[in-house]
């Protein structure tokens, strides 16, 4: 009884080394314009923002590569929820102020 819990164990501990090599470092924005949580799009490298929609005659919600046109939550919670509504894979950063590093959330 004691050998399989000991294989199970190596298995399991393999498993994680290799979801670990397997998982890719996120290169975080060096500075954000503003203090606030930001949705990040870390695949596009795009934030959460609004742009005005031509066919609708509107402003959007939408992917925006310039971090000054990001939609600064005030709160972790806020951006959490606004990250539930999107298919691309993303995270929030949490900038402490203008040309500061921001800080991966979640």
């Amino acid at each position: 009884m004691s050998a399989s819990k000991d294989a199970k164990t190596e298995k399991s501990s393999d498993v994680v080394k290799k979801n670990r090599k397997s998982c890719k470092t996120l290169n975080v924005p060096k500075s954000l314009a503003r203090q606030g949580y930001v949705v990040w799009f870390h695949d596009h490298g795009e934030y959460l923002g609004l742009a005005w929609n031509e066919a609708a005659s509107e402003i959007e919600k939408a992917h925006v590569t310039d971090d000054d046109h990001a939609i600064y939550f005030e709160t972790f919670a806020q951006a959490a929820v606004a990250c539930d509504k999107f298919v691309s894979p993303c995270r929030v950063l949490h900038s402490p102020g203008p040309g500061k590093r921001p800080k991966l959330m979640g």
